[in-house]
């Protein structure tokens, strides 16, 4: 049996507090999440996370934001309660969200002036790198150590619809 896979739907996201998180991608999208919710008694739940068999081995919050064509899915397990622990960015099964912007020098500015660290400046791919010349991009983080990225793709390979605009107040 053949199976479809015909796009992202969404991508999910572990965090330690909901609420700090919702209020760093209020400022950065510009929007409220389009589903906020709790869920909980879910023995499914329970299983997917792998932390339990039975309803009510786990309790999550839960919020998804809509950006262009997919969504962001932020989730605190709130039971069991859990450590959060990133992979250092270069590491085996890191992982890394980007955003595509118009003009990364620009978007750089606009989150350094808004109070976010980035790792290094803005990295300017060239001749040098042929297949990805004209693409600069510069990684920074959310209050959970996810690394973000933006990423300016002349080439806009892989975009579909209409760009998003979004907010760049530090939350």
């Amino acid at each position: 049996m053949a199976i479809t896979l015909s796009r992202i739907h969404h991508v999910g996201i572990i965090v330690q507090d909901l609420d700090r998180t919702v209020a760093f991608y209020n400022a950065l999208l510009g929007t409220e999440p389009s589903i906020r919710t709790e869920v909980g008694n879910s023995a499914g739940l329970a299983q997917q996370m792998q932390v339990g068999q039975a309803a009510g081995d786990a309790d999550a919050k839960i919020a998804f934001y809509d950006v262009d064509n997919t969504s962001l899915e932020f989730i605190e397990v709130v039971r069991p309660q859990q450590d959060l622990h990133q992979q250092p960015v270069a590491q085996p099964g890191a992982k890394h969200l980007c955003f595509q912007v118009d003009d990364a020098e620009e978007a750089f500015a606009a989150l350094r002036a808004a109070g976010h660290e980035f790792h290094a400046p803005v990295v300017h791919f060239d001749e040098n790198q042929p297949d990805l010349k004209g693409v600069n991009w510069a990684y920074f983080e959310d209050p959970d150590g996810n690394v973000l990225e933006i990423m300016e793709d002349p080439n806009k390979k892989g975009v579909k619809g209409a760009a998003q605009k979004v907010g760049l107040a530090k939350g």
